[in-house]
Protein backbone atom coordinates (compact mmCIF):
# COMPACT_ATOMS: atom_id res chain seq x y z
CA UNK A 1 0.00 0.00 0.00
CA UNK A 2 1.29 3.27 -1.13
CA UNK A 3 2.68 5.84 1.66
CA UNK A 4 0.51 8.64 2.26
CA UNK A 5 2.41 11.98 1.26
CA UNK A 6 2.58 15.04 4.29
CA UNK A 7 3.40 17.94 4.55
CA UNK A 8 6.72 17.22 6.08
CA UNK A 9 7.85 15.11 3.04
CA UNK A 10 7.27 18.25 1.09
CA UNK A 11 8.99 20.27 3.32
CA UNK A 12 12.19 18.20 3.41
CA UNK A 13 12.09 18.52 -0.41
CA UNK A 14 12.23 22.28 -0.61
CA UNK A 15 13.95 22.77 2.52
CA UNK A 16 11.03 25.09 4.54
CA UNK A 17 9.28 24.44 7.30
CA UNK A 18 6.14 22.57 7.91
CA UNK A 19 4.19 25.29 8.13
CA UNK A 20 5.48 27.58 5.23
CA UNK A 21 3.86 24.32 3.00
CA UNK A 22 0.42 24.76 4.64
CA UNK A 23 0.82 28.39 4.29
CA UNK A 24 2.05 28.02 0.35
CA UNK A 25 -0.70 25.44 -0.26
CA UNK A 26 -3.58 27.91 0.52
CA UNK A 27 -1.74 30.86 -0.87
CA UNK A 28 -0.58 32.99 1.46
CA UNK A 29 0.65 35.90 0.67
CA UNK A 30 3.35 36.01 3.22
CA UNK A 31 5.26 33.17 0.79
CA UNK A 32 6.79 34.34 -2.03
CA UNK A 33 5.12 33.67 -5.21
CA UNK A 34 8.20 31.44 -6.25
CA UNK A 35 8.69 29.71 -2.91
CA UNK A 36 4.60 28.90 -3.61
CA UNK A 37 5.03 27.37 -7.09
CA UNK A 38 7.96 25.31 -6.03
CA UNK A 39 5.69 23.59 -3.04
CA UNK A 40 2.92 23.14 -5.25
CA UNK A 41 5.30 21.50 -7.81
CA UNK A 42 6.81 19.08 -5.52
CA UNK A 43 3.55 18.25 -4.12
CA UNK A 44 2.17 16.88 -7.54
CA UNK A 45 5.41 15.40 -8.03
CA UNK A 46 5.01 13.18 -4.79
CA UNK A 47 1.55 12.99 -5.41
CA UNK A 48 0.01 14.59 -2.19
CA UNK A 49 -3.61 14.77 -1.60
CA UNK A 50 -4.78 17.37 0.83
CA UNK A 51 -6.19 15.84 3.75
CA UNK A 52 -10.01 17.27 4.30
CA UNK A 53 -10.90 16.18 7.63
CA UNK A 54 -8.12 18.12 9.20
CA UNK A 55 -9.31 21.16 6.67
CA UNK A 56 -12.49 20.66 7.72
CA UNK A 57 -11.45 20.65 11.67
CA UNK A 58 -9.88 24.25 11.29
CA UNK A 59 -12.51 25.88 9.14
CA UNK A 60 -15.33 24.25 10.93
CA UNK A 61 -16.74 22.96 7.32
CA UNK A 62 -16.55 20.27 5.09
CA UNK A 63 -18.37 20.71 1.98
CA UNK A 64 -20.56 18.24 2.69
CA UNK A 65 -24.09 17.25 2.73
CA UNK A 66 -25.76 14.02 4.13
CA UNK A 67 -29.30 12.84 2.21
CA UNK A 68 -31.31 10.62 4.25
CA UNK A 69 -33.68 8.26 2.82
CA UNK A 70 -36.41 6.07 4.77
CA UNK A 71 -38.00 3.06 2.94
CA UNK A 72 -36.98 0.57 0.44
CA UNK A 73 -35.36 1.99 -2.63
CA UNK A 74 -38.30 0.33 -4.86
CA UNK A 75 -38.64 3.24 -7.44
CA UNK A 76 -37.00 5.61 -9.60
CA UNK A 77 -38.32 8.75 -6.99
CA UNK A 78 -35.11 9.04 -5.00
CA UNK A 79 -32.77 8.26 -7.65
CA UNK A 80 -34.81 11.58 -9.50
CA UNK A 81 -34.21 13.42 -6.25
CA UNK A 82 -30.89 12.73 -6.34
CA UNK A 83 -30.68 13.99 -10.42
CA UNK A 84 -31.83 17.07 -8.80
CA UNK A 85 -29.56 16.99 -5.77
CA UNK A 86 -26.02 16.14 -6.37
CA UNK A 87 -25.08 18.26 -9.90
CA UNK A 88 -26.65 21.33 -7.94
CA UNK A 89 -24.60 20.65 -4.53
CA UNK A 90 -21.27 20.11 -6.93
CA UNK A 91 -22.32 22.90 -8.53
CA UNK A 92 -21.70 24.88 -5.34
CA UNK A 93 -19.02 23.03 -4.61
CA UNK A 94 -20.44 20.36 -1.96
CA UNK A 95 -20.28 16.70 -2.17
CA UNK A 96 -23.05 14.59 -0.53
CA UNK A 97 -23.26 11.10 1.63
CA UNK A 98 -26.21 9.01 0.96
CA UNK A 99 -28.11 7.02 3.95
CA UNK A 100 -30.79 4.55 2.56
CA UNK A 101 -32.72 3.36 5.52
CA UNK A 102 -33.88 0.05 4.85
CA UNK A 103 -34.96 -0.24 8.50
CA UNK A 104 -36.89 3.24 10.80
CA UNK A 105 -33.82 2.53 13.57
CA UNK A 106 -31.08 3.33 10.98
CA UNK A 107 -32.02 6.87 11.17
CA UNK A 108 -30.91 8.07 14.22
CA UNK A 109 -27.89 5.68 13.63
CA UNK A 110 -27.45 7.33 10.38
CA UNK A 111 -27.44 11.20 11.89
CA UNK A 112 -25.35 10.18 14.64
CA UNK A 113 -22.67 8.83 12.05
CA UNK A 114 -22.72 11.88 9.99
CA UNK A 115 -22.52 14.30 12.70
CA UNK A 116 -19.37 13.04 13.67
CA UNK A 117 -18.03 13.16 9.83
CA UNK A 118 -18.44 16.53 10.30
CA UNK A 119 -21.66 16.97 7.18
CA UNK A 120 -22.55 21.00 6.96
CA UNK A 121 -26.41 19.59 6.74
CA UNK A 122 -28.65 17.23 6.22
CA UNK A 123 -31.52 16.50 3.18
CA UNK A 124 -34.16 14.47 5.23
CA UNK A 125 -37.12 11.82 4.07
CA UNK A 126 -37.92 11.02 7.47
CA UNK A 127 -38.79 7.59 8.44
CA UNK A 128 -42.01 6.45 10.21
CA UNK A 129 -41.83 3.75 13.10
CA UNK A 130 -44.91 1.51 13.62
CA UNK A 131 -47.11 4.08 11.25
CA UNK A 132 -46.08 6.80 13.60
CA UNK A 133 -44.99 10.02 12.65
CA UNK A 134 -41.42 10.48 14.85
CA UNK A 135 -39.76 13.74 14.83
CA UNK A 136 -37.64 13.52 17.64
CA UNK A 137 -34.25 12.63 15.39
CA UNK A 138 -35.06 16.12 13.70
CA UNK A 139 -36.00 18.21 16.34
CA UNK A 140 -32.87 17.33 18.10
CA UNK A 141 -30.82 18.44 14.77
CA UNK A 142 -32.55 21.47 15.16
CA UNK A 143 -32.15 21.69 18.66
CA UNK A 144 -27.99 21.33 18.47
CA UNK A 145 -28.36 23.79 15.36
CA UNK A 146 -27.20 21.54 12.72
CA UNK A 147 -29.57 22.87 9.67
CA UNK A 148 -31.55 20.19 7.55
CA UNK A 149 -34.27 20.35 4.66
CA UNK A 150 -36.83 17.80 4.85
CA UNK A 151 -38.20 17.18 1.33
CA UNK A 152 -41.17 15.39 -0.13
CA UNK A 153 -42.82 15.38 3.13
CA UNK A 154 -42.54 17.11 6.44
CA UNK A 155 -43.57 17.21 9.93
CA UNK A 156 -46.90 19.38 10.74
CA UNK A 157 -45.61 20.09 14.28
CA UNK A 158 -42.95 20.97 13.63
CA UNK A 159 -41.01 24.73 12.24
CA UNK A 160 -38.82 23.63 9.45
CA UNK A 161 -37.23 24.24 5.97
CA UNK A 162 -39.15 21.63 3.53
CA UNK A 163 -39.40 21.27 -0.32
CA UNK A 164 -42.70 19.33 -1.03
CA UNK A 165 -45.11 18.74 -3.89
CA UNK A 166 -48.54 20.60 -3.75
CA UNK A 167 -50.09 17.60 -2.51
CA UNK A 168 -53.82 18.71 -2.12
CA UNK A 169 -53.51 19.96 -5.39
CA UNK A 170 -52.58 16.56 -6.30
CA UNK A 171 -55.05 15.07 -4.73
CA UNK A 172 -58.05 17.57 -5.98
CA UNK A 173 -56.97 17.35 -9.33
CA UNK A 174 -56.94 13.48 -9.57
CA UNK A 175 -60.37 13.24 -8.01
CA UNK A 176 -61.61 16.28 -10.08
CA UNK A 177 -60.88 14.00 -13.27
CA UNK A 178 -62.05 10.87 -11.97
CA UNK A 179 -65.13 12.39 -11.47
CA UNK A 180 -65.13 14.23 -14.83
CA UNK A 181 -65.10 10.86 -16.27
CA UNK A 182 -68.37 9.72 -14.39
CA UNK A 183 -67.16 7.82 -11.58
CA UNK A 184 -69.10 8.71 -8.52
CA UNK A 185 -68.01 5.77 -6.27
CA UNK A 186 -64.51 6.61 -5.70
CA UNK A 187 -61.79 4.81 -3.20
CA UNK A 188 -58.58 6.19 -1.63
CA UNK A 189 -56.22 3.60 -1.51
CA UNK A 190 -53.52 4.26 0.69
CA UNK A 191 -50.09 2.56 1.68
CA UNK A 192 -50.80 1.30 5.14
CA UNK A 193 -47.54 2.42 6.63
CA UNK A 194 -47.99 6.31 4.76
CA UNK A 195 -51.74 6.79 6.18
CA UNK A 196 -50.37 9.78 8.84
CA UNK A 197 -47.22 10.96 6.39
CA UNK A 198 -47.99 14.61 5.21
CA UNK A 199 -48.25 13.42 1.77
CA UNK A 200 -50.80 11.01 1.79
CA UNK A 201 -52.81 13.45 4.62
CA UNK A 202 -52.63 16.51 2.13
CA UNK A 203 -53.92 14.17 -1.00
CA UNK A 204 -56.49 12.89 1.11
CA UNK A 205 -57.51 16.33 2.09
CA UNK A 206 -57.86 17.20 -1.49
CA UNK A 207 -59.73 13.89 -2.85
CA UNK A 208 -62.46 15.35 0.02
CA UNK A 209 -62.69 18.85 -1.24
CA UNK A 210 -63.40 17.68 -4.87
CA UNK A 211 -65.67 15.01 -3.80
CA UNK A 212 -67.80 17.88 -1.71
CA UNK A 213 -67.41 20.22 -4.22
CA UNK A 214 -69.21 18.13 -6.53
CA UNK A 215 -72.02 17.18 -4.27
CA UNK A 216 -70.10 13.35 -3.67
CA UNK A 217 -70.49 11.36 -0.56
CA UNK A 218 -67.78 9.46 0.68
CA UNK A 219 -67.31 7.80 4.40
CA UNK A 220 -64.67 5.62 6.17
CA UNK A 221 -65.14 2.84 3.66
CA UNK A 222 -64.14 5.25 0.90
CA UNK A 223 -60.48 4.89 2.45
CA UNK A 224 -59.32 1.41 1.85
CA UNK A 225 -55.37 0.16 3.32
CA UNK A 226 -53.21 -1.62 1.32
CA UNK A 227 -49.97 -3.67 2.19
CA UNK A 228 -47.74 -3.28 -0.70
CA UNK A 229 -46.89 -6.56 -3.05
CA UNK A 230 -42.75 -6.29 -1.84
CA UNK A 231 -44.10 -6.61 1.59
CA UNK A 232 -45.65 -9.87 1.02
CA UNK A 233 -43.70 -13.15 0.57
CA UNK A 234 -45.00 -13.92 -2.27
CA UNK A 235 -47.31 -11.91 -4.57
CA UNK A 236 -50.15 -15.11 -4.56
CA UNK A 237 -50.75 -13.39 -0.56
CA UNK A 238 -51.59 -10.08 -2.13
CA UNK A 239 -55.06 -11.00 -1.85
CA UNK A 240 -54.90 -12.62 1.73
CA UNK A 241 -52.65 -9.69 3.55
CA UNK A 242 -55.07 -7.00 1.45
CA UNK A 243 -58.91 -8.69 3.48
CA UNK A 244 -60.88 -5.04 3.92
CA UNK A 245 -59.42 -4.07 -0.50
CA UNK A 246 -60.49 -7.49 -1.37
CA UNK A 247 -63.92 -7.58 0.60
CA UNK A 248 -64.50 -4.09 -0.72
CA UNK A 249 -63.82 -4.73 -4.29
CA UNK A 250 -65.72 -7.56 -4.61
CA UNK A 251 -69.12 -6.52 -2.63
CA UNK A 252 -72.11 -5.46 -5.02
CA UNK A 253 -71.19 -1.67 -4.70
CA UNK A 254 -67.95 -2.08 -5.13
CA UNK A 255 -66.16 1.48 -6.45
CA UNK A 256 -66.01 2.03 -9.82
CA UNK A 257 -62.46 4.15 -9.90
CA UNK A 258 -59.65 3.97 -7.35
CA UNK A 259 -57.15 7.03 -6.58
CA UNK A 260 -54.18 4.90 -5.21
CA UNK A 261 -51.87 7.20 -3.00
CA UNK A 262 -48.68 6.55 -5.30
CA UNK A 263 -47.51 4.78 -8.13
CA UNK A 264 -46.20 1.93 -6.48
CA UNK A 265 -48.70 1.34 -4.57
CA UNK A 266 -50.77 1.48 -7.68
CA UNK A 267 -48.75 -1.46 -9.07
CA UNK A 268 -49.03 -3.43 -6.33
CA UNK A 269 -53.11 -2.74 -6.51
CA UNK A 270 -53.15 -3.55 -10.43
CA UNK A 271 -51.19 -6.93 -9.23
CA UNK A 272 -54.66 -7.42 -6.67
CA UNK A 273 -57.44 -6.11 -9.16
CA UNK A 274 -56.35 -8.68 -12.03
CA UNK A 275 -56.37 -11.93 -9.20
CA UNK A 276 -59.89 -10.74 -8.46
CA UNK A 277 -60.74 -10.86 -12.29
CA UNK A 278 -61.17 -7.17 -12.68
CA UNK A 279 -59.75 -5.06 -16.33
CA UNK A 280 -58.54 -1.51 -15.74
CA UNK A 281 -60.17 0.57 -16.74
CA UNK A 282 -62.79 -1.63 -18.62
CA UNK A 283 -63.78 -2.72 -14.98
CA UNK A 284 -62.38 -0.06 -13.15
CA UNK A 285 -60.25 3.02 -13.23
CA UNK A 286 -57.02 3.23 -11.30
CA UNK A 287 -55.44 7.10 -10.98
CA UNK A 288 -51.83 7.47 -9.24
CA UNK A 289 -49.28 9.79 -7.73
CA UNK A 290 -45.83 10.59 -8.40
CA UNK A 291 -45.05 10.22 -11.80
CA UNK A 292 -42.10 7.62 -11.55
CA UNK A 293 -41.02 5.73 -14.45
CA UNK A 294 -42.93 2.24 -13.62
CA UNK A 295 -46.06 4.21 -13.86
CA UNK A 296 -45.43 4.64 -17.86
CA UNK A 297 -44.72 0.99 -18.12
CA UNK A 298 -46.99 -0.88 -16.49
CA UNK A 299 -50.32 -2.08 -18.60
CA UNK A 300 -52.17 -0.22 -18.98
CA UNK A 301 -49.86 2.85 -18.82
CA UNK A 302 -51.21 4.63 -15.14
CA UNK A 303 -52.85 7.71 -15.26
CA UNK A 304 -50.73 9.95 -12.51
CA UNK A 305 -50.34 12.70 -11.02
CA UNK A 306 -46.52 13.88 -12.35
CA UNK A 307 -44.60 16.01 -9.35
CA UNK A 308 -41.66 17.96 -10.09
CA UNK A 309 -39.45 15.23 -8.33
CA UNK A 310 -36.09 16.90 -9.72
CA UNK A 311 -36.48 20.17 -9.00
CA UNK A 312 -37.82 19.09 -5.50
CA UNK A 313 -34.44 17.79 -5.00
CA UNK A 314 -32.62 20.66 -6.61
CA UNK A 315 -34.38 23.66 -4.11
CA UNK A 316 -34.01 21.75 -1.18
CA UNK A 317 -30.19 21.36 -1.92
CA UNK A 318 -30.47 25.21 -2.83
CA UNK A 319 -32.15 25.86 0.37
CA UNK A 320 -30.02 24.02 2.53
CA UNK A 321 -26.73 25.22 1.27
CA UNK A 322 -28.66 28.93 1.83
CA UNK A 323 -28.90 28.02 5.22
CA UNK A 324 -25.15 26.91 5.68
CA UNK A 325 -23.77 29.77 4.21
CA UNK A 326 -25.73 32.24 5.63
CA UNK A 327 -27.60 33.55 2.85
CA UNK A 328 -31.20 32.41 4.21
CA UNK A 329 -31.12 33.58 7.85
CA UNK A 330 -31.57 30.34 10.64
CA UNK A 331 -34.19 31.95 12.15
CA UNK A 332 -36.00 32.14 9.00
CA UNK A 333 -38.12 28.68 7.69
CA UNK A 334 -38.45 28.52 3.69
CA UNK A 335 -41.87 26.26 2.87
CA UNK A 336 -42.24 25.18 -0.92
CA UNK A 337 -44.98 23.51 -2.45
CA UNK A 338 -44.69 22.86 -6.03
CA UNK A 339 -46.91 22.52 -7.88
CA UNK A 340 -47.77 18.94 -10.13
CA UNK A 341 -49.56 18.06 -13.46
CA UNK A 342 -52.10 15.71 -14.37
CA UNK A 343 -50.86 13.09 -16.65
CA UNK A 344 -53.71 10.93 -18.59
CA UNK A 345 -52.79 7.41 -19.49
CA UNK A 346 -54.80 4.30 -20.49
CA UNK A 347 -55.88 3.55 -17.02
CA UNK A 348 -58.85 5.91 -16.64
CA UNK A 349 -61.90 5.81 -18.26
CA UNK A 350 -65.87 6.55 -17.68
CA UNK A 351 -67.51 4.12 -15.79
CA UNK A 352 -69.31 0.79 -17.65
CA UNK A 353 -72.68 1.32 -17.97
CA UNK A 354 -74.31 -2.24 -16.20
CA UNK A 355 -77.62 -2.88 -17.95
Amino acid sequence: MRKRVKLEDIAKVVGISKMAVSLALRDHPSISEKTTKKVKKVAEELGYVPNRLAQSLVKGKSNTLAMLMSGPLHDDYQNQILRGAIPYAMRRGYTIFVGPMAQPQLESMYIEKYKNMMVDGFLGFHSITDNRINSENYQKLKDEGIPFVLYTKYFPDMETDYVVCNDFLGGYMMTKHLIELGHKEIGFVYGDLLFHSSEVQERIRGFQCAMEEHGIPYNSESYIPFHLHFHTKTTEDILTVNETFTKQLTSEKRPTALFVCNDIAASSVYIALKKLGLSIPEDISIGGYEGVYLGSIIDPPLTTIATPIEEIGEQACKILIDKIEGIIPSSTFVKVKLDPKLQVRNSTAPPKLIT
